[in-house]
């Protein structure tokens, strides 16, 4: 029962990036949208948690990388959206 749990989270972070995959493919979103940039991150997350617990190292270090570069993504685009802030006279 335990194993299942951790099947889900594989399949749902697999999704994730998949389904963000397939809507900037599809137009629906840029490669700048904060949408996309969370559903790698949190696919990379779930997909980093389900490869450790069945011990599958290899692949993990590229969701790291995967996750790292989305998170990054993240910041930017926040970075992005502040308002400029105004010189004190």
């Amino acid at each position: 029962m335990k194993d299942v749990f951790f099947d889900i989270l594989g399949i749902a972070g697999s999704l994730l990036i998949l389904f963000g995959f397939y809507r900037i493919s599809i137009g629906r979103w840029s490669g700048k949208s904060i949408l996309y940039e969370l559903d790698n991150l949190l696919g990379g997350v779930l997909l980093i948690i389900y490869q450790v617990h069945f011990r599958a190292y290899i692949t993990v270090f590229l969701n790291v990388i995967w996750v790292v570069v989305a998170f990054k993504g993240v910041v930017s685009i926040t970075e992005r959206r502040k308002p400029a802030r105004r010189p004190k006279a």
